[in-house]
């Protein structure tokens, strides 16, 4: 086998991995297979934000928390999403001409976690099908998932933080905002289980889902907002610079 791709300063991951993917489907071991589930990965030359939001929220039709139900509230917690960076190994190309790289993510004190804990830590086994077909596989065994990339997502590629601190990742024609919540969580924990502890103190509840992450796509010279952890958000333009 050999490597392939030069890489530049301050680049953690190949070239063929920066950009915008969204998962086709992912398989878990017990054979159960999700292909509805929004879920959306976008890659700079190191830095990460992925968005990964179910698409039956009993949330969904609400404008605000206010509107929502202790349940509704709860309910928020089956998203999945992040930012950091990402490590990956460079791409070996083997005798038949398969491309396989081994990815890392690193959420936890560098970046901003829906979840404080991940409910998959373990480094991703990747296999390009395509230029833009990436299978990704847990070593465990755990899962299996295909991603596609999204077409004009290649460049530019940017990350700054708007006037009001939410975090904005640009991969070309699509966009990430990220606004973490206020107040810090009580202990490193899935966010499900923080939210029992709260019991019915529907303040408590809220202050701990009250986490965006919102994923935007370009539409003419608007950004906007086509899932979010925070279903009311959907519609909304983002700012993003349009250089």
């Amino acid at each position: 086998m050999h490597t392939a791709d030069t890489w530049r300063e301050g680049q953690t991951v190949p070239a063929e991995l920066i950009g915008c993917w969204q998962r086709a489907w992912i398989e878990y071991a017990d054979g159960m297979r999700d292909d509805t589930t929004i879920v959306i990965w976008l890659q700079l030359a190191s830095e990460m934000a992925d968005v990964r939001v179910p698409v039956d929220r009993p949330s969904r039709g609400r404008r605000s928390f206010s509107e929502c139900s202790l349940d509704e509230l709860r309910s928020l917690t089956a998203s999945e999403s992040s930012s950091g960076h990402t490590v990956c190994t460079p791409i070996e190309i083997g005798a038949d001409g398969s491309r396989r790289a081994t990815a890392a993510w690193f959420t936890r004190g560098d970046g901003i976690g829906f979840h404080p804990v991940s409910a998959f830590p373990e480094p991703g086994l990747l296999q390009w099908q395509a230029t833009n077909v990436l299978i990704e596989r847990a070593p465990s065994g755990a899962y299996v998932e295909e991603w596609h990339l999204i077409p004009d997502t290649r460049d530019p590629g940017l990350h700054h933080v708007d006037p009001l601190g939410r975090h904005v990742y640009r991969a070309g024609d699509v966009a990430i905002r990220i606004c973490d919540r206020a107040v810090p969580v009580t202990r490193q924990a899935r966010l499900d289980e923080l939210v029992a502890e709260c019991g019915d103190d529907r303040e408590a509840v809220t202050a701990l889902v009250d986490c965006e992450f919102s994923f935007a796509r370009r539409r003419h010279d608007a950004f906007v907002i086509e899932a979010s952890t925070l279903p009311w958000l959907e519609g909304e333009v983002i700012d993003v610079d349009l250089r």
